[in-house]
């Protein structure tokens, strides 16, 4: 490092107060000049950092402000998603409360209507006088459409809650749309309709009680809402599905009303009361099975000149053997007059009505509320049916009192389950019994019809 001049020296031990006075003296405004500078610097730099400070300290107000508004948007938004929870909560208790209420308010209004159906079927079958036989006919068709009522309601109340899970297998086309021509041919010729069929000998893989209700629903109000002509029921082939069609002549739906169809309690181009046929409801059981069962109904109507409905349903590579049925035939005489059958109810009204239909179609009745009571009127015979209601008292179920009475006479004794339980766990508790169902109310011409084909 290279040494300093003589004179840099000199000023250093002056500004250092070192050397002489007068050397000193000689560099104290070059001094005071650079203090100057130093104090101004330091005083920027003192301005800077506090305006740094405060920029930092309103920087830091604003964050927490910020943070503080959205802890409390937080806090707002948690509320409102618990107050959510707790309506939906509400709402969906509200909502099982009703459904429950309405199934048991049904199925305790179909007893009472059980009992009168069977008592009315009873006066329609006697020699009546013109006015009184009017009058019970008015009587029947009343009693008729408040069934129809309960039992759709009861429909849309257990597809509300998913309580109907599809139970699917092979069918063949004709175990599956023969019952429903049989069914619907009379209704048909009653309205002054023809009804014809076309369908193949394809299988479909689908849910046979679900997809019958859907057609029967289809034909239903194809036979209500055509005045004149016929109603085509026929299935085609498109690629893997069959498209299952009802066709009519009726009046038709306008392009505008097509969607509307499908709502609850909906009827189109009604007028007087007295001209409603229905409530409304059949077209949105429909829609709802259809969802459950994943298939696509579809519309074609043109006004005044008739109506398509059509469902497609999956084939099935799986093809069942012909069921092996006895055509339907009339067996030699009637087989009802003489039958010993047992009616088990905890109903007395409807004990009373069963007793007097089966009575008047020849049958010796015997009636039961429990197990105790069939076994002390049987007497040690045993009866050649058994007709019991599901529900009996104290939760004991007449699949139970069949199966005990079967046991008790070791004999496999015939049996018809009468239940207003439309649950999927009465059904399969019946597949164990092997018994046929038949829903409360009683249509008095079904029942007749399972009698004979059981007893002929």
């Amino acid at each position: 490092m290279a040494k300093p001049s003589d004179e840099q020296q000199k000023a250093l031990e002056g500004l250092l107060g070192l050397g002489n006075h007068s050397t000193r003296k000689s560099h104290y405004p070059e001094l005071a000049a650079r203090l100057d500078e130093l104090e101004q610097a330091r005083q920027h730099l003192q301005q800077l950092n506090d305006q740094l400070e405060q920029r930092v300290a309103e920087r830091t107000d604003a964050l927490l402000e910020a943070n503080h508004n959205l802890q409390q948007q937080i806090a707002q938004r948690e509320l409102v998603e618990q107050q959510l929870r707790d309506a939906r909560d509400v709402a969906q208790a509200a909502n099982r409360s009703k459904d429950k209420y309405l199934a048991a308010a049904s199925h305790d209004l179909l007893q009472p209507l059980n009992a009168a159906r069977l008592l009315i079927a009873t006066l329609r079958e006697r020699q009546l006088p013109t006015a009184e036989h009017v009058l019970v006919e008015r009587t029947h068709q009343a009693l008729e459409g408040a069934e129809d009522l309960l039992t759709d309601l009861l429909d849309i109340s257990r597809l509300d809650q998913a309580a109907v899970k599809p139970d699917l297998a092979p069918y063949r086309l004709d175990e599956l749309l023969g019952p429903l021509v049989s069914e619907f041919q009379s209704v048909a010729g009653a309205a002054g309709l023809e009804l014809r069929v076309r369908f193949g000998d394809e299988a479909v893989l689908t849910d046979l009680r679900l997809i019958s209700r859907i057609l029967r629903n289809l034909l239903s109000n194809a036979c209500r809402y055509t005045a004149q002509g016929g109603i085509l029921l026929a299935a085609r082939r498109r690629g893997g599905q069959l498209s299952i069609e009802v066709w009519d002549t009726g009046r038709g739906i306008a392009a505008d009303c097509l969607e509307s169809i499908f709502l609850e309690f909906n009827q189109l181009d009604v007028g007087r009361a007295a001209d409603r046929k229905g409530v409304g409801l059949g077209l949105a059981i429909v829609e709802r099975i259809a969802h459950i069962l994943g298939y696509r109904v579809q519309v074609r109507s043109r006004p005044g000149r008739g109506s398509v409905f059509s469902i497609e349903v999956p084939l099935s590579s799986e093809k069942p053997l012909p069921a092996s049925q006895v055509p339907v035939q009339a067996v030699a005489g009637n087989p009802l007059p003489g039958r010993r059958l047992l009616v088990i109810d905890n109903e007395l009204s409807i004990l009373q009505s069963m007793a007097a239909l089966l009575g008047q179609w020849g049958c010796e009745v015997l009636t039961a509320t429990d197990e105790a009571g069939a076994l002390d009127v049987l007497q040690g015979r045993a009866p050649e049916l058994i007709l019991a209601d599901f529900h009996l008292d104290h939760g004991v179920v007449g699949c139970e009192v069949v199966k005990h009475l079967r046991e008790h006479f070791h004999q496999a004794i015939p049996a018809v389950i009468i239940t207003a339980d439309r649950s999927d766990q009465c059904r399969r508790a019946l597949r164990k019994l092997d018994a046929p169902l038949l829903n409360k109310p009683v249509k008095p011409g079904k029942l007749r019809a399972v009698l004979s084909q059981m007893l002929g």
